[in-house]
């Protein structure tokens, strides 16, 4: 029999489920936003401006309030989670493709102002006697550990050719002193030196992983491997005090060195969209060439991804120190107004699961660190050596002397009667440097002057005194290979045109 009325049943039954269909799907979702707990967090936030907004008798200030919520916010993350107004994002633009004015440092926050994770070497701040480690507790007349990072990092920046005065703790030694540091345009030479030693040795100096250094990386290793007519033995990639950049320039980087099919670093994040690994993809353009990664302390974040790839797949040794010890992987989102915020969004790890961080990254932002194959420590920093870096006078030296310096190196050492010139130039120039053990001996002889001390204990400091004199005089020929390898060094790279 034929429908006349024009009632269709299938049609009238396939809305009522399609009905019950929506109508579960909204219940259950309505269950779990009232079943997850950030979103009532974010209503209840929102209610409460509302309630503030409409029965608090006095006028609000909106922006301090917000912004003493977001600063909030962030402190109850990691250090490396931060906020950026406009111009902030900006420059950290401008530090990731181009050039910036400052001092050559890379800074994390400390409840002392802000610790110094790497010193550029060819930077203001290196060049002043900045060490990685050192904690920058003022900048001219302002504290910096009551500021939020993102502040207080700018004002390390200003002007090309102003000056900035920067008090510094160094917890090696535990002692507060100020610099007096010159700011200048820092432009990004990713390989400031590349080149082969006379026994075939490929020698590359990698300073950052920032935009296009995995490009210049190539470049060199095309010319000091591909094209050249004798096979080198050996490559040494050095990343000592590269404090890292971005991190597809590190998976770039590892790139080059691998054959098909390593995983170089894979990432491990709370949503599964950032759950990555990147493995190797080609062939390794410098054919299995023996090879040696230079690292220490100062050498972080994308320098760890690269050493710790190119060491557990195998292909590389790890030869210095402990490298940094950061296994946290930060993203960027930028509002519509230019305000942004980068934050950590996961952690990263090798093909051996071997992780840098621990699990609860926000507890233990600083993780283990790479261990080297071949351990080789540096030599720490003391009261004679930060006193002559800071002196300027080991680079106005290697200036004047630059060529002969150079000349004199080529058999590969340099003569001690350089450690004679340099110090006759240190006398000429008016240079003194005292232990602490002399400059305290000193104190005691001026209150010996001031009270009544009987004679035995004043002559027995007066000799007392003599003799640390005279030690702290021999310790030009305490440290003289230091001296020499400071004096070509500085030598060797500003012919290279790196300073």
């Amino acid at each position: 029999m034929t429908n006349t009325t024009g009632f269709d049943r299938k049609s009238f039954f396939l809305s009522i489920l399609f009905s019950i269909v929506l109508l579960l799907s909204a219940g259950m979702l309505s269950m779990y936003v009232i079943a997850d707990k950030s979103i009532k967090e974010m209503q209840l936030l929102s209610n409460t401006m509302n309630a503030i907004n409409e029965n608090y008798p006095e006028q609000v200030d909106w922006d301090l309030l917000v912004s003493n919520a977001r600063d909030a916010m962030f402190e109850n993350l990691d250090r490396y989670s931060t906020f950026y107004h406009h111009q902030q994002f900006e420059q950290l633009d401008q530090e990731m493709t181009g050039s910036y004015t400052g001092i050559g440092i890379s800074i994390l926050p400390n409840e002392q102002g802000l610790l110094v994770m790497s010193v550029r070497e060819n930077g203001p701040a290196g060049e002043a006697g900045l060490l990685t480690g050192d904690v920058i507790t003022k900048a001219d007349s302002t504290v910096l550990a009551d500021l939020h990072n993102s502040i207080s990092s700018t004002l390390l920046r200003g002007k090309e050719n102003s000056s900035v005065i920067i008090e510094v703790f160094r917890p090696s030694s535990e002692e507060t002193f100020s610099l007096n540091v010159i700011r200048r345009k820092i432009n990004f030479v990713h390989i400031p030196f590349a080149g082969l030693t006379e026994d075939s040795i490929v020698y590359i100096r990698l300073l950052d992983f920032d935009f296009g250094a995995s490009d210049d990386l190539e470049a060199a290793l095309d010319s000091l491997v591909l094209e050249a007519t004798i096979k080198p033995k050996g490559i040494i990639l050095d990343l000592q005090g590269n404090p890292g950049g971005l991190f597809s320039e590190a998976h770039k980087t590892a790139n080059l060195f691998l054959d098909e099919g390593y995983l170089i670093v894979g990432t491990d994040g709370r949503s599964r969209w950032k759950d990555v690994t990147y493995y190797s993809s080609g062939e390794d353009v410098t054919s299995g060439i023996p090879m040696v990664v230079l690292v220490d302390n100062g050498s972080a974040s994308s320098s760890e991804i690269v050493s710790g790839a190119l060491q557990t797949s195998g292909r590389a040794f790890l030869v210095g120190d402990t490298t940094f010890g950061k296994g946290l992987v930060q993203g960027f989102v930028q509002f519509p107004n230019g305000d942004g915020i980068k934050l950590t969004v996961s952690r990263y790890y090798f093909s051996d699961s071997t992780y840098l961080n621990d699990f609860d990254s926000t507890l233990n932002e600083i993780g283990h660190g790479l261990v080297p194959n071949f351990q080789f420590n540096k030599q720490r920093y003391d009261f004679f050596t930060r006193k002559l870096e800071n002196s300027f006078l080991l680079g106005e030296f290697s200036a004047l002397y630059q060529d002969a310096l150079t000349k004199d190196f080529e058999d590969g050492s340099l003569d001690d009667l350089w450690i004679k010139r340099f110090h006759d130039y240190t006398i000429e120039h008016e240079l003194e440097i005292h232990s602490y053990r002399t400059e305290i001996v000193q104190e005691l002889l001026d209150i010996a002057k001031e009270d009544t001390v009987d004679s035995g204990t004043t002559k027995y400091l007066k000799s007392l005194y003599a003799k640390s004199i005279k030690f702290d005089k021999n310790n030009f020929n305490n440290y003289a290979q230091y001296i020499k390898d400071r004096l070509i060094q500085i030598a060797t790279q500003r012919k290279s045109g790196e300073y």
